[in-house]
């Protein structure tokens, strides 16, 4: 749009007048989400292990260090605005980024879904018993001492299976045998939430979502909007933030990173 600035303004007036807002989070909306090989801490990682392939069962733990470590001030900033944003409205949040960092906006987790998992819970790698397990905080620390120089990775355990004794993994979409049984609860409360917006009010924000996972958020949130006519759209994206012909009515396109439009103006 011409003047974020109104748009913003806009937005913010749209989320307030709506019954219920729906918000979509993507890939665009923090660092770049990739194999746990791609970090920099896998490369530390690599020097100081020589590759010694004993120490291989750590490779996937070292992609949340990496999510934590790249979690900038600004990236939670821009949280904190989308949480004050909606936080008094009858709202539900489909993100389909790995970081867990809308765990930690102050919204109510039970509005919350996030399809390609995280790394909040831990699972078997080969999907053993389809089950999620609570990570082992202690773990973590350990890694991080190997990492920084004050550890050990010969004295660090790794966690095992308790059905079949074999590594356990994130429990994330990056996983071998992703076990979706970690989100499919709150999946089943989006779903629920779904039905209550029909001909009501909807705002929809769809922020920095791209290609990589159309089917969850993209396409879904499009046929939505064009088929609640009560409905009102925004799509903030730095490159695909085209509207189909059928949403212009209803859309507004915002061409932006998302998190760069929630801190520039609105902090």
């Amino acid at each position: 749009m011409e003047n974020n600035i109104n748009m913003k303004d806009f937005m913010q007036k749209t989320v307030q007048d709506a019954d219920m807002v729906l918000v979509g989070i993507g890939e665009e909306f923090g660092i770049p989400e990739g194999k746990a090989e791609e970090s920099v801490e896998y490369a530390v990682f690599t020097e100081q292990t020589n590759g010694a392939g004993q120490f291989r069962w750590m490779v996937p733990f070292l992609g949340e260090i990496h999510k934590e470590n790249g979690r900038s001030h600004r990236v939670m900033a821009a949280y904190q605005v989308l949480g004050k944003m909606i936080q008094d409205k009858n709202y539900f949040v489909v993100s389909t980024r790995t970081d867990d960092s809308i765990y930690d906006a102050g919204l109510r987790e039970d509005r919350i879904v996030t399809p390609c998992g995280g790394y909040r819970f831990w699972q078997c790698a080969q999907g053993c018993g389809q089950k999620v397990y609570d990570r082992e905080e202690h773990l973590m620390q350990e890694i991080r001492s190997c990492l920084d120089g004050s550890g050990n990775y010969a004295e660090v355990e790794p966690p095992l299976c308790p059905v079949c004794a074999g590594p356990m993994a994130p429990n994330n979409i990056m996983a071998p045998n992703y076990v979706e049984e970690g989100y499919l609860g709150a999946w089943g409360s989006y779903r629920k939430w779904l039905q209550g917006t029909v001909n009501r009010k909807l705002c929809v924000l769809e922020l920095g979502v791209g290609m990589k996972y159309p089917g969850i958020i993209r396409w879904p949130f499009e046929k939505m909007v064009f088929f609640n006519e009560k409905s009102t759209f925004f799509r903030v994206h730095s490159k695909l933030y085209q509207l189909t012909e059928e949403m212009k009515d209803r859309g507004y396109k915002i061409k932006e990173k998302p998190v760069d439009f929630l801190t520039n103006g609105f902090v």
